[in-house]
């Protein structure tokens, strides 16, 4: 391809402003332009299940990515509240819900996902709810009064945490998981356990092992939880925090078929963020990144997120692609700050436990290495674990399980 002088990236997100600030960083002095469909432009989502529910002043203009000052500054033409409608990958050019249309040298798809429903009967009443958008968690926080009955749906990061900021808000919250135990798929089992039962000593009412039949809207404006026992329950709201799907409307059945990956549904791209057609590229949540040992993995993180558009910004300036990070992230539920670095093995026998304050700090190492670490209210310990990771330190797991000895001299090696 000829020299890139123009750039549209589609998705006010996490990946797509770290594109376009990068982009800039790089020296790239051609056109920018960022679509949203979202008329709040770029924000951060983590904050919706916390900052944004919790605090009444809160608006998207605190956490914004990147505000109207810094577009300016940075010469690139923001186009908010003005979805994707069309794509085509051949000639580069996209049309907008409004009509207009735009092309350009590259285009970066950063249009991350839409929350997940689950489809069964009732789940399209207007008292249920999710949050993956600003005014999600504005219509939801419009909702609360002291006496709220909410209903939380899902056992992963985003059912614990808005489990956790309602239940601090007053709200009386039943959490239903139609597994044994809550974000045991995610993280060690005898942490969810300690992580669980802090959850429920603030009031939270757990159900675990729940299957739902159908939700039907009472007379009063409140709907009824079905199960498939014949028992029920009633409550005012339920929020579904059950996953979210990539968001690639714009894609026609065609050209689906050629930009899709079949099992992720993401947008299938090599390490460099590009997909098949030339000068397009996806990254974050919604792209499904290639990996050296032929799979295909698609990330919903914010630091992988920020990694991505870092890289294709890199790919489309022909740079040398920066150095992956380790996987880090985190999850604020209530009072419990939760990070993870690395990958947690479900295995017993990879987990150490280092009891180190209240809350366990958690390794999974193989072979004498650290490949993963999780905490609460301890991100030194994962920080630490990080530095191992990266610089892959040799250390015995007696070592690590022993805190007497500060993990700053181990992650030395």
């Amino acid at each position: 391809m000829s020299q890139i002088e123009s750039v549209i990236v589609v998705g006010a997100s996490a990946a797509g402003v770290s594109a376009v600030r990068t982009l800039r960083q790089e020296g790239f002095l051609g056109s920018i332009m960022l679509v949203d469909k979202d008329q709040h432009g770029a924000y951060e989502r983590p904050p919706l299940s916390k900052q944004i529910l919790m605090q009444a002043d809160s608006t998207h203009h605190d956490i914004a990515l990147i505000n109207d000052d810094e577009l300016t500054a940075l010469n690139i033409e923001a186009h908010y509240g003005d979805g994707v409608r069309q794509l085509d990958p051949t000639t580069r050019r996209i049309i907008l819900e409004s009509g207009r249309e735009l092309t350009a040298d590259a285009i970066v798809l950063a249009t991350g996902g839409e929350a997940r429903r689950l489809p069964i009967e009732g789940a399209d009443l207007p008292q249920i709810l999710v949050l993956r958008h600003y005014e999600d968690a504005l219509n939801l926080r419009q909702r609360l009064t002291a006496d709220t009955r909410v209903a939380v749906i899902g056992g992963g990061f985003i059912g614990a945490e808005t489990t956790a900021s309602l239940s601090k808000s007053g709200a009386a919250v039943q959490w239903l998981d139609a597994a044994a135990l809550p974000m045991a798929h995610l993280l060690p089992t005898e942490l969810c356990e300690k992580i669980v039962a802090s959850h429920c000593a603030q009031g939270v009412t757990l159900t675990p092992h729940c299957r739902l039949d159908k939700f039907i809207e009472q007379p009063d404006g409140s709907v009824s939880i079905l199960f498939d026992d014949a028992k029920s329950i009633e409550v005012d709201v339920i929020v579904m925090g059950v996953g979210m799907a990539p968001s690639t409307p714009y894609l026609s059945d065609a050209i689906s078929a050629e930009l899709l990956n079949p099992v992720t549904g993401g947008i299938q791209v090599s390490d460099n963020q590009a997909t098949k057609f030339a000068g397009v590229y996806a990254a974050g949540d919604v792209a499904a990144v290639s990996q050296v040992d032929g799979s295909t993995v698609r990330h919903e993180h914010w630091q992988s997120a920020q990694h991505q558009g870092e890289r294709a910004a890199a790919a489309i300036l022909n740079q040398e692609l920066p150095v992956a990070p380790v996987d880090w992230f985190w999850s604020d539920q209530g009072d419990l700050h939760i990070e993870m670095a690395g990958k947690i093995l479900p295995t017993k026998e990879h987990l150490v436990v280092r009891l180190e304050g209240e809350w366990p700090v958690y390794f999974s190492v193989v072979d004498n290495r650290v490949v993963g670490a999780v905490s609460v209210n301890n991100p030194n310990a994962v920080r630490a674990a990080m530095r191992m990771i990266k610089n892959d330190v040799n250390v015995e797991p007696s070592q690590l399980a022993n805190p007497e000895l500060p993990l700053r001299k181990l992650m030395r090696g």
